[in-house]
């Protein structure tokens, strides 16, 4: 399996030509021992780490304002206009052997990923999804090994620690009313 190569990071990060980042976009869902706010800050800082640009404070202070139970936190990969612009280049230069060039990259796929936690009665319940833009110039899935490499950092760190309960592979999520389902980051971020 060849991964994406990748570089820069958040809204400036450009894909390579090479690239098979897997069919699942999938996020997942944890149980630890911890507080909510503690498990959306490690979360989000892994999410960093692997790539991501923070989201702001806009979405977090919209979901506290809001009264919800949740603490929740976006981060950002690809910005839709150079993603469209880029996959304009790709289109032109792709099989002319120019498409390896760095100067030739496509903008990454634009994605949102949120992170949010509320407080069950065995911990913190950690949700981590992403969403892609539909009015990004491409959709290939470039987040989603970003994510796993986060969610799998998170789930052997809280592990190591004893502080893991539980973790599954989200490979959709419901508009349950959660930050992290579609109807909320579409109606709090405008996110399309």
């Amino acid at each position: 399996m060849v991964a994406v190569i990748m570089r820069g990071s958040g809204e400036d990060a450009r894909v390579g030509p090479v690239r098979w980042n897997g069919l699942t976009r999938g996020g997942a869902r944890m149980l630890v021992h911890d507080d909510p706010a503690s498990t959306v800050r490690r979360a989000t800082d892994a999410l960093i780490a692997a790539g991501f640009s923070d989201g702001g404070d806009t979405f977090a202070t919209a979901i506290r304002d809001s009264g919800s139970e949740w603490v929740a936190r976006d981060v950002r990969l690809g910005d839709i206009a150079k993603s469209r612009k880029r996959g304009v280049v790709e289109f032109f230069a792709d099989g002319t052997g120019f498409d390896f060039f760095p100067r030739f990259w496509r903008g990454a796929t634009p994605t949102v990923v949120v992170a949010c936690a509320r407080r069950t009665p065995e911990g913190a319940e950690l949700i981590v999804y992403p969403h892609y833009s539909v009015r990004g110039g491409a959709d290939r899935n470039d987040a989603a090994p970003l994510v796993r490499r986060a969610v799998e950092g998170l789930s052997n760190a809280y592990s190591a620690s004893g502080a893991l309960i539980s973790s599954e592979k989200l490979l959709s999520i419901k508009n349950d009313g959660s930050p992290a389902s579609q109807a909320v980051v579409r109606e709090v971020l405008g996110w399309r």
